[in-house]
């Protein structure tokens, strides 16, 4: 039986967050290792606040915007 979960946490979990971002658990866990998602621990368990994770997606949307628009610049020509 496939679980269902409702995300209005302030703190979620690897499965909470994989299920709000639409990512695997492991996926989440590479990005932890590697530093490149907001994470803090409590009594060594890793956990997300959803404020965080939210200015994170704020900003990684920006970042992406910013590189399609410059990448678009390159690509076209001006007379």
């Amino acid at each position: 039986m496939k679980e269902t979960y409702q995300i209005n946490y302030e703190v979620m979990s690897y499965k909470e967050l994989s299920v709000y971002l639409k990512l695997s658990p492991d996926t989440l866990r590479h990005k932890v290792m590697q530093g490149r998602i907001p994470f803090f621990k409590i009594d060594g368990a890793v956990r997300f606040s959803k404020k965080d994770i939210d200015a994170w997606l704020d900003e990684h949307c920006k970042k992406t915007k910013k590189l399609q628009a410059e990448n678009l610049n390159g690509l076209i020509e001006v007379d």
